[in-house]
Order: structure tokens, then sequence, then C-alpha cells
């Protein structure tokens, strides 16, 4: 009887093990949206070459471009949202963006300070 007992206990935890790491594993693995697209990408890309019997060196120029592309990609994807935006919110986040490239150059930089104090002088009237 005992054994019985503690058989079943064990089979309980560890299915309540399986629950809980599958929930944590689904946790994390929705953490990066960039990555999940990306991923199902190369998914659908995968499939695509399957389905069209595509040469194995052609698979893998073509899988070797995607993975370089990646940054790309996500850069567009950024893109479109800065494009979603209105024109004045654009140009914050823009400048907000590339303020330290901004900074490295002394032309530039000088102008953002000249502007940045002109409309700290323009706010406070």
């Amino acid at each position: 009887v005992e054994m019985m007992i503690c058989t079943v206990m064990i089979i309980i935890s560890g299915l309540s093990w399986a629950v809980v790491l599958g929930q944590v594993c689904g946790i994390v693995s929705n953490l990066d949206t960039d990555e999940q697209t990306f991923r199902s990408t190369m998914d659908e890309l995968n499939l695509m070459m399957h389905d069209r019997a595509m040469r194995k060196d052609m698979q893998r120029r073509i899988r070797g471009f995607f993975l370089s592309n990646k940054t790309a990609q996500k850069r567009a994807r950024h893109q479109n949202i800065i494009a979603a935006m209105s024109p004045g919110l654009q140009g914050e986040v823009v400048m907000s963006l590339n303020k330290m490239w901004i900074h490295k150059v002394r032309f530039l930089s000088q102008i953002l300070e000249e502007v940045e104090s002109a409309s700290s002088s323009t706010s406070q009237i």
C-alpha cells in the first residue's frame, strides 16, 4: 500500500514539475518578439525550400543570406514603427536614437546645442 501511494505521489509531482517547466519555457520563449519573427521566417523559408526541392548548396546560400540579414530586417521593422508616428514625434525619437552619434561630430554637436538652447528659451516664455 505504501509503495502504491509513493508511486502515485512521485507521478503527480513529476507531472506538476513538467507543467511548471513548460510554463516557464513558454514565458521565456515569448520575451523576444524579434527573435520569434526571425525564427518564423526561417521556418517558412525551410518549408518553401523543401517543397520546391531546392539544391542543398542553394539552400545553404539562402539561409546564409537570411542569417546575415537578420539585423537589417530588425531595423526595417523599427523603421515601420517610427513611420507610423506623427512627424513631430518621429523627429524626437530619431534625435533621441541618434544623439550619441551626433555628439561625436563637432559641427552637428554645436548645431544640436544651439537648437536645444533655443527651444529651452522659447519654452520658458
